[in-house]
């Protein structure tokens, strides 16, 4: 697969895992001073007021006029400067004088009688800042305050994670991006879409195939779009254990079958690579699957291919109708999963699990592939938490086991995530 591809697919979605500057207004900060006990000092009463209602009236201007004017007073408390440079940065946001903003809320993040809240509802717009004005030496600064205070809001991470990225240094930007995703998961929130690409992204460089591989996982079981299901199964195909060619071909059939379900992208190599697939497992109907929809996208020329599809509606005609025989007769469970294959590729997924569940039962070497049949069937069939309690503990050849892995990241995809229709 090219790796350029998938860093050109990242790279294009980077911006957006910046987070929204928001503010608060003069009238919120107002409130928490009257209920918070340090009062503002007589000196600086009078234009701090002004600054305020010049502030209400979004007269930016005059309000940092009076906010300058207020700091220059001497014998400032520390809660003065919080609340001069409160006011300060949201004027100085507001008229697009991002640098001076920045100071501002800098300001307000490290004096200790910022309230707490406030102070943490501010880090995040500081961090941004910061980095948009390339000062690394403070977002590395910021960083440390966001972790040693437990910054409990995910996206303050994403800022620092990008700034990282920005330089090229992989290991910080793994470090933040991976803070702000597990800042999420422990509140329960679905991490930001972009902590997961400056994640992923940063494992590509570093060629950590096994991490980036996890990292699509996350971004395709929780946002479940389409574009992250082709690079992660892509990439699974490419690095599939391979140890046992009959059970590769199964894991890599399994493997196209949810490609089908999840509505990934196609490429000319993916049909013919799965219709081998189909056709070395005996699974003549996902075959004749892959035959049409390469016929149907123009991959596939008529001509060449019709003597492909010519033994494959033979082999069919012929497979399919004996099917409920082999599987009456049947009493070991290589020839149990064997038809279970073959219903599962017909479409007829109630009995692929029935064939499924009788090989689990029947025991033997092939037990785990029956279970994935039977899983993927009662997913086919809506059955999602039966299947899910099929794949639990699932284990048995590797190749087998990372398929089992991905059927069950789109069986524990988010509520958000869209479901693609059967085919």
């Amino acid at each position: 697969m090219s790796k350029s591809l998938l860093r050109a697919a990242l790279i294009a979605c980077l911006p957006f895992c910046a987070m929204a500057l928001t503010v608060a207004t003069p009238a919120q900060a107002a409130d928490k001073e009257k209920a918070d006990a340090p009062k503002v000092s007589k000196s600086i009463a009078k234009p701090l007021g002004e600054c305020q209602k010049a502030l209400n009236a979004k007269d930016y201007p005059t309000a940092i006029a009076q906010c300058n004017d207020a700091k220059s007073k001497g014998d400032l408390t520390d809660y003065d400067n919080y609340l001069i440079n409160r006011f300060l940065g949201v004027a100085y946001y507001q008229t697009n004088d991002r640098v001076k903003a920045g100071e501002a809320f800098v300001a307000v993040v490290k004096n200790p009688a910022s309230p707490p809240e406030d102070r943490a509802n501010l880090l995040g717009a500081a961090i941004q800042l910061a980095s948009e004005a390339n000062n690394g030496e403070l977002v590395g600064e910021l960083a440390k305050i966001a972790v040693d205070s437990k910054a409990t809001n995910p996206d303050i991470y994403a800022p620092i994670a990008q700034y990282y990225y920005s330089k090229n240094d992989t290991a910080n930007t793994i470090l933040y991006a991976q803070k702000g995703i597990d800042v999420a998961t422990s509140e329960g929130k679905v991490p930001q879409y972009g902590l997961y690409q400056l994640l992923t992204f940063s494992y590509d460089k570093n060629k950590d195939r096994a991490n980036e591989i996890k990292g699509l996982t996350m971004m395709a079981r929780d946002y479940g779009k389409a574009e992250d299901w082709k690079y992660l199964l892509d990439f699974t195909l490419e690095f599939l254990p391979k140890g046992n060619k009959a059970t590769a071909e199964v894991a890599a059939l399994n493997i196209y079958r949810l490609r089908l379900l999840v509505g990934a992208e196609w490429s000319s190599s993916n049909f013919l690579e799965a219709a081998d697939a189909a056709d070395a497992v005996k699974a003549f109907g996902d075959e004749r699957t892959f035959l049409q929809m390469g016929i149907q996208k123009g991959v596939f020329n008529q001509a060449k291919v019709g003597p492909l599809v010519a033994k494959n509606n033979a082999d069919a005609k012929k497979d399919e109708p004996v099917l409920p025989q082999i599987e009456k007769v049947a009493k070991d469970g290589k020839a149990l999963t064997s038809v279970a294959e073959a219903y599962y590729g017909y479409g007829r997924y109630a009995d692929a699990a029935r064939a499924a569940q009788n090989a689990v039962k029947a025991g033997g070497p092939y037990v785990a592939e029956a279970k994935l049949v039977l899983a993927m069937a009662q997913t086919r069939q809506g059955d999602e938490a039966g299947a899910k309690q099929t794949l639990t503990g699932f284990t048995g050849d590797a190749a087998l086991v990372r398929v089992a892995d991905l059927w069950m990241t789109y069986l524990n995809r988010r509520p958000a995530a869209p479901a693609a229709a059967a085919k």
